[in-house]
């Protein structure tokens, strides 16, 4: 970050200062725009340090902090000056009213004794009721439908295998019911392993594989200009995505990323620049 210039209101120090992060990582207002789904309008008022022209201050807080955060900026600098610019209001804490005792009752305090035939009437009724109803079968209960369809052969499914998007975390964590037939297993164990696996390149078609040490903001696109993994890929993550070459990448927090085209590690230091490294594929 630049030293903060006096002569400027915090406004426009964190105007200045985002502003200069993203030129020199080589970044247009344009980019910004695309990634952070702002307003060319709304990320020239933020540059410009003119805070009014946006909706509020809730709104102002926001987008400073996912600009910063977008540019790998530390924030609280930023956050700080924010506190300059719009300083917190301290509420009084409000008074706590204290609740009157209630007024002893009048009379004898055999009032509710009226109550008893209603209260032994309804006791009776409900027992006549429970003793109505028929003893818990002991035979296993039916399936029910989806669980029914599941034991289904796999290859009887209308959709490829290859096209279903499965969550291998949530199918481990399903139980299966103890009246569960021992067909569903199988079931199961064949969903968890198409989920695990990662998605075959069709004809044509090459893989780029992304994985993440730290949080990264990544952009894929392929020939035709899809965008095939866009966003801000947590720590950890392992994304595959398989198109057209050639593809156009950018990748921020390079340093911290792996990348693979085809199965081969491909070496990133020589691209980054700054912290953002850009490349193209073929």
């Amino acid at each position: 970050m630049q030293p903060q210039d006096s002569t400027f209101s915090p406004a426009q120090q964190i105007g200045q200062q985002l502003r200069s992060a993203r030129e020199a990582q080589g970044l247009s207002l344009l980019d910004v725009v695309d990634r952070l789904k702002l307003s060319p309008r709304q990320l020239e008022a933020i540059e410009a340090g003119q805070f009014d022209r946006l909706p509020g201050v809730t709104f102002v807080r926001g987008f400073v902090r996912n600009y910063a955060r977008f540019l790998e900026l530390d924030s609280s600098g930023l956050m700080a000056l924010l506190d300059e610019q719009f300083p917190p209001v301290k509420l009084e804490p409000a008074a706590v009213a204290t609740a009157a005792p209630a007024a002893p009752q009048s009379g004898s305090g055999k009032g509710w004794l009226w109550l008893l035939p209603l209260l032994l009437a309804g006791g009776v009724a409900g027992w006549w009721q429970f003793s109505q109803q028929p003893a818990a079968s002991s035979e296993p209960q039916a399936l029910p439908l989806e669980m029914a369809t599941a034991s289904a052969p796999l290859a009887e499914a209308s959709v490829p295998l290859s096209e279903v998007q499965l969550d291998a975390s949530a199918v481990q964590a399903a139980p299966l019911p103890a009246s569960a037939p021992a067909v569903v297993a199988p079931v199961v164990a064949a969903a968890k392993a198409v989920a695990s696996a990662p998605v075959a390149a069709a004809a044509g078609e090459k893989s780029v594989r992304l994985t993440t040490r730290q949080e990264s903001w990544v952009t894929v696109t392929d020939a035709s200009g899809k965008k095939l993994i866009y966003g801000l890929l947590p720590a950890g993550s392992d994304k595959q995505a398989n198109g057209v070459p050639p593809f156009k990448l950018t990748i921020g927090n390079a340093a911290q990323v792996e990348l693979s085209y085809d199965g081969a590690a491909v070496d990133l230091k020589s691209k980054i620049r700054g912290t953002t490294a850009k490349l193209e594929l073929n």
